[in-house]
């Protein structure tokens, strides 16, 4: 009689076959798509978020959702120029000071940065 593999192996050929195949892992948090906000009075130009971006060089989801914003869409309240002059939302990394992966995030003065068409 073959003694069964062990449990170990079965789990790394399940963590291959996800990462060959993209499938989600149980457990594992599934970025949401990007999406406009809409352009405001004052605004440019609309913006289009992207998780998969920022996802891309910060590592938690808490780094954002715990200091700048709710969890939820549209449970922050608006993101205006004004706010973000007071350091609310984007400003909350993104001063220009701010390192991430050594490198200092663009300030909200770059404003073609997440407005451009």
């Amino acid at each position: 009689m073959r003694p069964a593999p062990s449990l170990g192996l079965a789990s790394g050929i399940v963590a291959a076959l996800v990462l060959l195949t993209g499938a989600p892992v149980p457990g594992q948090i599934t970025l949401p798509p990007d999406f406009v906000m809409k352009k405001g009075e004052n605004s440019p130009a609309p913006v289009t978020f992207s998780h998969a971006k920022h996802k891309a060089t910060v590592e938690k989801c808490t780094t954002c959702h715990a200091r700048a914003f709710k969890l939820k869409r549209d449970q922050s309240g608006p993101i205006t120029l004004e706010a973000l002059q007071q350091g609310k939302f984007c400003e909350t990394c993104h001063d220009g000071k701010t390192r991430v992966a050594g490198r200092a995030v663009f300030s909200i003065d770059s404003c073609d940065r997440c407005h451009g068409s």
